[in-house]
């Protein structure tokens, strides 16, 4: 199962727990909103895309939302782990509606550190006609990440609790990345490891998040 389809498993069912268990109250008065989603993913230059986010209220249609955005998985022996964190400051700007919903706009930031292993096999020759040598080298990436955004969006915040928020824009990105792996063409050579350096440039953001407001 891709990521896409476990993410609209989940939004199923926390939107369906969420409708059915939430207590009714009134959406102009949320403070507090507790959402999961795709949070501000810049698609293929983003490896912390998705997270658990909490906006806060911090004044009149005026809102902080800080996300966690952890990876661990495991896919046959590649094995990921990292961990990053958002932070975007939100101004709604929709006419006759208080609490956290409406239109917004949202510049914000996000940096993340990942760790990736796994094995390949490594064959040398000994001489000409020779039968070649086999070895299996445990390989360690490092990425790091750092990105800014400011998205346009709007949030709905409806009298079950639950949330949805949908937001777009631009975001500008710039990655690292190290490696303990042979040298390859095309990548400069330092001692028992090579280097990419920094890429960087400007992405499409997007982000889509449900949650249950209160």
């Amino acid at each position: 199962m891709n990521k896409m389809k476990k993410l609209l498993l989940v939004c199923t069912l926390v939107s369906y727990g969420l409708t059915v268990n939430a207590q009714k109250f009134d959406p102009s008065s949320t403070k507090n909103n507790i959402k999961i989603g795709l949070n501000n993913t810049y698609f293929e230059n983003d490896n912390f895309d998705f997270g658990i986010t909490w906006e806060f209220k911090i004044a009149n249609r005026q809102s902080l939302q800080i996300g966690l955005l952890p990876i661990l998985s495991k896919y046959n022996d590649t094995k990921r782990n990292g961990f990053g964190l958002s932070l975007n400051y939100r101004k709604y700007i929709s006419k006759n509606k208080e609490g956290l919903q409406g239109l917004y706009f949202s510049p914000g930031i996000k940096f993340g550190i990942l760790n990736k292993e796994y094995s390949y096999t490594n064959y040398t020759y000994t001489g000409p006609g020779s039968v070649p040598i086999y070895t299996t080298q445990k390989v360690n990436d490092k990425f790091n990440s750092f990105n800014a955004s400011v998205l346009f969006g709007r949030q709905w915040v409806y009298k079950s609790g639950f949330s949805l928020d949908i937001s777009g824009g631009l975001g500008i990105y710039s990655n690292k990345f190290t490696s303990n792996r042979p040298q390859n063409v095309g990548y400069p050579y330092y001692g028992n490891s090579y280097y990419e350096p920094s890429s960087y440039g400007i992405s499409p953001n997007l982000n889509i998040t449900i949650g249950y407001a209160f």
